[in-house]
């Protein structure tokens, strides 16, 4: 089991701090992390709508949910939209099972097969009209988008507080090891409990703990590295369209 020093419970400190949340849990282990995350929450009998463009780890997250998943189009709004409109047809129809029927949305902020980003505003207003909990994954995102590198919800404005639960990898922009988790408490939580990469799991490296939370340090007192990232990929971009 994960026995956390002084520098874990700093890095998890700062990482909420730095994303303007309650809580954060830390993964020794990036691919564990969103792998652990959603079948903490989401059980058999339980109704999981996902982007079908969703990365590895997230794949093998749902799958060990053992729910029932259901995706749509990569990207399409409209076709989420058509798949929820249809649960809550069904959820009329057996309203007791729907009590007990727990659903879940799962996207990324910045896909990792595609590199594209989610329509997440949009995704918010579907959110609330049919009262699912939304899981954003910022695996590839965190680091990059939004102006000092907070994610996707920096980047389209959206309140971090209306998103239900955050992973995101410290071996990418970060440049260390594992991963972690965010949101409100009683969210997080419950990763100390029923999170099997967590509870299973050595701790993360004190070393990479110690290399993440500078990296974190320098990101957020340097916001001019998140304008030079975005100025170099449109200038590849336009490199490799050629």
């Amino acid at each position: 089991m994960i026995v956390p020093t002084d520098i874990h419970l700093k890095l998890e400190n700062r990482i909420a701090e730095f994303l303007k949340v309650e809580e954060a849990v830390l993964y020794s282990f990036n691919f564990s992390t969103i792998a652990s995350a959603i079948p903490a929450y989401s059980k058999i009998g339980d109704v999981i709508f996902c982007d079908e463009g969703v990365h590895f780890a997230i794949q093998k997250g749902l799958t060990a949910s053992r729910s029932l998943v259901k995706f749509f189009k990569h990207n399409d709004v409209q076709d989420l939209e058509k798949l929820l409109q249809e649960q809550a047809e069904q959820d009329l129809i057996d309203p007791k099972k729907a009590k007990s029927t727990k659903r879940f949305l799962v996207v990324e902020g910045l896909y990792f097969n595609h590199g594209d980003i989610c329509p997440l505003d949009k995704i918010m207003n579907l959110k609330k009209k049919y009262k699912v909990r939304l899981f954003v994954d910022e695996t590839v995102s965190f680091g990059v988008l939004g102006d000092s590198g907070r994610g996707i919800t920096e980047h389209l404005n959206i309140p971090i507080k209306d998103v239900d639960h955050i992973s995101a990898s410290l071996e990418n922009a970060i440049c260390a090891y594992g991963g972690f988790c965010a949101g409100s408490s009683f969210i997080i939580d419950h990763h100390r409990l029923s999170g099997l990469g967590y509870v299973f799991s050595a701790s993360l490296p004190p070393l990479q703990a110690a290399v993440a939370l500078s990296a974190i340090n320098i990101l957020d007192s340097k916001p001019d590295l998140i304008d030079n990232l975005r100025k170099n990929c449109k200038q590849m971009h336009s490199i490799l369209s050629k």
